[in-house]
């Protein structure tokens, strides 16, 4: 079956599978089976309705509205609901079942369910920052960290600064997807088990490489592609250890100029070798790029999945279909963020729970429809606990009333979102003007928290190589060479900097995180063929970029 996008009007594919997906998770109330339709939406605009629930990069200062103590939130203080710190909304200091709702059949829901959201207190940060977290609180959606600050979607982490989607790892620093067992790794991309390496995308088992791509078991590389189980290679020629090490010492890896220099050549150099059509690691029937150990998946920087679709920046999903940012959930649909739960649709930040529908930051809780905020609870719809009999029958009567408008069977639409459209990680994916986001009915920020102007040093002060730049500098107030926006280096990131040895950033936190984004492939398959022996393959290259890209037998043979 093909649909037209309704937003975009791009044409979308829904196979049988995808049909019996939908209708294995379609609820059941007294028996009746309440199905889910096709989705109206292409799984690009459906993943930017999930992403504008995610306000990862935007943090301001405020104030606990039930401790009153100072907290950094993704809220500003302006918001028309409370905000309290993560100790105060995890306490039993409050219930969200006494902002209980009646429906009123004579109302839209959606209009109800706003109603609801606008009163419930919402968590200042999602993390668990004092609870299974230590000294993490500028860290959005982490779990298990220490000593983390501006990192993103991560979890058993500990010393990472202002990376994504970094899981067991320690002293990652500007990186998005390294994984599994690294330490010590700067702006590097999609790699797992790496230590003491800079600049490397598509890496594993690799140790004292700078400057790689797509390198397996490599130790004291420097700017090579394509290799496997190699050592002391520079510009993929092999060198004795000796004259490996003389040539290195040459380059000032903690310089600026220098580095600028080594990733303009190696970014040229590096196009002249095929690119294997997708990064996929221990993976069995799988689509899409960055996948380790899936089978039957088809997403983007996914681990240890089966059975799903539509993933981005998951580990560990079975049977679930379009999900962003999530650890182990099972028969989800369209969530975002639905950490160890079973069968939530149409969800944000459901943790822990069973058989949630349209609801927001709800937790080891069972049966809610149209929730906010609550823990523990069952049989609840718009956050008043009913009788299971009466929960299935006023359930079963509300989503008649969203079939009846065409409202059942969807994500939470952008427009009852609390974040602005550009202060959204959707604004990254798919970045739009302000007067478009308005005329879609979205809403806009023109006072996003960041300041210029208030730099007290400039970089022509400043010297080009970290050793030679005092520990101090961290007491400084920066401008970015790119935006002039200001901003900070912690103290631990000098001494991170020191140590690999990698220079001084000068660009901001965001500006650095956009570089590293635009690296990586989008979140997109294209047909297109094989260079080499002209099969067809789906990949996340789009046609006319200037790599060359292989399918997987032709990749394999060139590189082994």
């Amino acid at each position: 079956m093909f649909k037209t996008c309704k937003h975009c009007q791009q044409t979308f594919e829904i196979t049988d599978d995808d049909l019996a997906f939908y209708d294995r998770v379609s609820p059941v109330f007294q028996e009746k089976k309440y199905a889910i339709p096709p989705p109206t939406l292409c799984p690009d605009c459906r993943q930017q309705r999930r992403l504008a629930w995610r306000n990862e990069r935007n943090l301001y200062s405020r104030n606990c509205d039930l401790c009153k103590r100072h907290i950094i939130s993704v809220y500003p203080a302006d918001v028309i609901f409370p905000v309290y710190c993560p100790k105060c909304w995890w306490s039993d200091r409050w219930n969200a079942l006494s902002y209980g709702m009646a429906y009123n059949e004579a109302e839209d829901f959606f209009v109800q369910w706003r109603r609801l959201h606008d009163r419930v207190p919402q968590l200042a940060m999602q993390n668990d920052d004092g609870i299974g977290s230590e000294n993490s609180e500028y860290c959005y959606d982490i779990s298990r960290a220490k000593n983390c600050y501006r990192t993103i979607g991560s979890w058993y982490i500990q010393d990472c600064h202002y990376s994504l989607n970094v899981n067991h790892a320690k002293d990652v620093v500007d990186c998005n997807t390294v994984s599994i067992g690294c330490e010590l790794v700067y702006e590097s991309l999609d790699s797992q088990r790496l230590y003491h390496c800079t600049y490397l995308q598509n890496a594993e088992n690799c140790s004292d490489c700078f400057f790689g791509y797509d390198l397996k078991g490599c130790k004291h590389c420097f700017g090579c592609v394509g290799l496997r189980q190699k050592e002391f290679c520079i510009f993929n020629q092999q060198h004795s250890e000796s004259e490996y090490r003389a040539k290195m010492r040459e380059l000032n890896l903690g310089s600026h100029k220098t580095m600028q220099q080594c990733q303009s050549q190696f970014d040229t150099w590096s196009l002249q070798f095929p690119r294997k059509f997708a990064n996929l690691q221990n993976c069995e029937e799988c689509e899409g790029n960055n996948l380790f150990n899936c089978k039957n998946v088809l997403g983007y920087s996914v681990f240890n999945s089966e059975h799903s679709k539509f993933l981005d920046r998951c580990d560990g999903p079975k049977f679930c279909y379009d999900l962003i940012n999530t650890g182990n959930p099972q028969w989800c649909y369209d969530c975002v963020t639905s950490d160890d739960s079973f069968m939530t649709l149409f969800s944000v930040w459901c943790w822990k729970s069973r058989n949630i529908l349209l609801s927001d930051n709800c937790h080891s809780s069972e049966h809610l429809l149209g929730c906010i905020g609550v823990h523990r609870g069952r049989h609840c719809i718009l956050n008043r606990q009913y009788a299971r009999e009466e929960y299935e029958k006023l359930a079963g009567t509300i989503i008649d009333s969203l079939k009846r408008s065409t409202k059942w069977g969807e994500h939470l639409a952008i427009s009852l979102s609390p974040f602005e459209y550009n202060e959204s990680a959707a604004m990254e994916y798919y970045p739009l003007h302000c007067e478009t986001v308005l005329s879609s009915g979205w809403k806009w920020n023109d006072r996003l928290p960041y300041t210029t102007g208030k730099e007290n040093i400039s970089w022509e002060s400043i010297p080009d190589a970290i050793v030679d730049t005092p520990q101090n500098i961290s007491e400084q107030i920066l401008a970015c060479e790119r935006c002039s926006k200001n901003y900070k280096v912690l103290p631990q990131e000098v001494s991170f900097y020191k140590d690999m040895p990698a220079p001084l950033p000068r660009k901001c936190p965001n500006c650095r995180h956009l570089d590293r984004f635009r690296r990586k492939n989008p979140t997109k398959l294209w047909s297109r063929t094989c260079t080499k022996c002209g099969k067809e393959i789906q990949t996340t290259f789009a046609p006319g970029r200037p790599e060359i890209v292989y399918c997987e037998q032709c990749y394999l043979k060139n590189v082994y």
